[in-house]
């Protein structure tokens, strides 16, 4: 099913204001001059609460069933040499999406912080601080813990510079 035979693809994951889009951002200017995509798994937009119930029985289902799709099209339709997609995302639900295709050529990071930075990050830095919930912080925990089940290296950013994540990342993933 892949095209392409070197290609690897780097699914960065994370709660909000863990710092994975800042990451991507890193990433793309430091890269600026090879063709890799940078994806985000929330540019196919993200319905409603409600929506997701009605469709797919869950937000869960929701996002695994789009897991599923986004990894169907970094396999088939990306021809680079490298593929980077970042998006909250259950990371079992990312594991199974590639096993399906039989596709072991990926890799799985966990881009992390403490709470109290995440907290400050979402109320101070973002100005959203609506998204500072149990929930939020329950999801945190939940990734932390599966990225330890899986085996997915980690990156914890509550005392780097965004030049030491990259640092970071290029060293966890061998870039």
């Amino acid at each position: 099913m892949n095209n392409s035979k070197d290609k690897t693809i780097y699914f960065i994951t994370g709660a909000s204001g863990v710092g994975k889009t800042t990451l991507v951002a890193q990433l793309k200017k430091k890269y600026a001059n090879m063709t890799w995509p940078f994806l985000h798994f929330d540019s196919i937009g993200v319905p409603s609460v409600e929506e997701m119930e009605k469709e797919f029985g869950s937000p869960s289902g929701w996002q695994e069933a789009k897991t599923y799709e986004w990894i169907d099209k970094l396999i088939n339709q990306y021809h680079d040499e490298k593929v980077f997609l970042e998006g909250q995302v259950n990371l079992q639900f990312i594991h199974d999406g590639f096993a399906k295709h039989n596709f072991k050529n990926y890799k799985i990071i966990l881009v992390d912080c403490d709470g109290e930075e995440m907290a400050y990050r979402l109320t101070h830095k973002r100005g959203q601080p609506e998204l500072l919930t149990d929930d939020m912080k329950n999801w945190l925990k939940f990734l932390r813990n599966q990225a330890r089940e899986l085996d997915a290296p980690v990156i914890n950013t509550s005392n780097l510079s965004e030049e030491e994540v990259l640092i970071e990342f290029e060293k966890k993933v061998g870039l």
